[in-house]
């Protein structure tokens, strides 16, 4: 059997599907499992060892447009797959899957798109449970046995550790423990917690635990990184935004005795690593979409601690909040220490 499992977009969901691509794996351990991915998350799906295969999709180079998707289900049909597993919700994943010819094509009913799909499994499904689920019952849908405490954690090599410690050394990190940050939230400022209490937690840090701070985040998030760092005035900062990739990524952060960020996908990634690690939620709902605090392959607890003020208005889920951004402007710094103390 060859199945196609097309990948979610973006970084935390690429941690939260871990579960389902093992149950896959665990399941049909003959079968050629091939994951088809965006650019920018393609090299976190080549470090998994459940998967044999990586296809891109470039909906900025040769996959965009009309003429483009076409291009992409050529390909696809050329590798004659038997199946497809369609994690996110767009009509185009099941247009393409569809126009390529695939003969099983399982995915969540929305977007209009059931019509596509040979089987369409109902939102309600899912509603109210962590999106570790949403993306195991999809591998539930296709066969596969479930487990009883889904693993979401990540077994980083060497390769992954040694170039996350070139990458800090490159950086003039002075090999002294840190807290690893993620600062920015791209393309989502609601999540963002404000950058100057960020900026004195890690002064705090510096001050109690002697931690300095390495900042994460792309290049696009360098100017909101560069800002942190002005505020900060006690913490030693080494600003990485831009000069690592997903994969470096991951390695510095299992180098970090902290991590410290918005709900974001290094959030997921610090989880998953094993890195102890607080999360600023806002907007977003922790229930469904926190780093997963399950049971770890390792056997090593989850030290994951959510820095959360509930407010009657969220989660609401919007990228801009269109009032007072309450929901974060309550959240205090001692709010922030004692969820770092707890995971410490």
């Amino acid at each position: 059997m060859r199945t196609l499992l097309r990948a979610t977009n973006w970084v935390g969901d690429v941690a939260m599907s871990l579960p389902a691509f093992r149950a896959l794996r665990s399941s049909f351990r003959g079968d050629h499992l091939a994951v088809l991915a965006r650019p920018w998350v393609a090299d976190l799906y080549r470090l998994l060892p459940e998967v044999d295969e990586v296809l891109v999709e470039d909906p900025r180079g040769a996959h965009a447009g009309a003429e483009g998707r076409k291009r992409l289900a050529a390909e696809l049909k050329a590798k004659s797959f038997d199946r497809a597993l369609l994690f996110p919700e767009s009509f185009g994943t099941a247009w393409t899957a569809f126009q390529a010819g695939i003969p099983e094509r399982i995915g969540w009913a929305a977007d209009a798109r059931s019509v596509l799909l040979s089987r369409a499994l109902p939102p309600r499904l899912h509603r109210g449970r962590h999106q570790v689920w949403k993306h195991l019952l999809l591998a539930d849908a296709a066969g596969a046995a479930l487990p009883e405490r889904p693993d979401a954690s990540w077994n980083i090599g060497k390769a992954e550790r040694d170039a996350g410690l070139a990458a800090l050394l490159a950086a003039s990190w002075n090999q002294t423990p840190f807290v690893a940050a993620h600062v920015a939230s791209f393309g989502d400022a609601a999540k963002r917690w404000d950058l100057g209490l960020f900026a004195d937690a890690f002064d705090r840090l510096a001050d109690e635990r002697r931690l300095s701070v390495v900042l994460l985040g792309s290049a696009g998030e360098a100017a909101v990184n560069a800002e942190a760092a002005a505020w900060t005035k006690r913490a030693r900062v080494v600003d990485l935004s831009g000069k690592s990739s997903l994969p470096e990524a991951l390695g510095v952060l299992s180098h970090a005795a902290l991590f410290v960020g918005n709900d974001s996908g290094l959030a997921h990634l610090a989880g998953a690593a094993g890195t102890p690690s607080v999360v600023v939620f806002g907007p977003t709902d922790p229930d469904a979409t926190r780093p997963w605090d399950g049971p770890r392959a390792d056997g090593n607890p989850a030290r994951i601690a959510i820095a959360r003020r509930r407010t009657a208005c969220a989660p609401c889920r919007f990228d801009v909040c269109p009032i007072d951004h309450r929901c974060l402007a309550v959240l205090d710094i001692d709010t922030v220490l004692a969820a770092a103390a707890s995971v410490l």
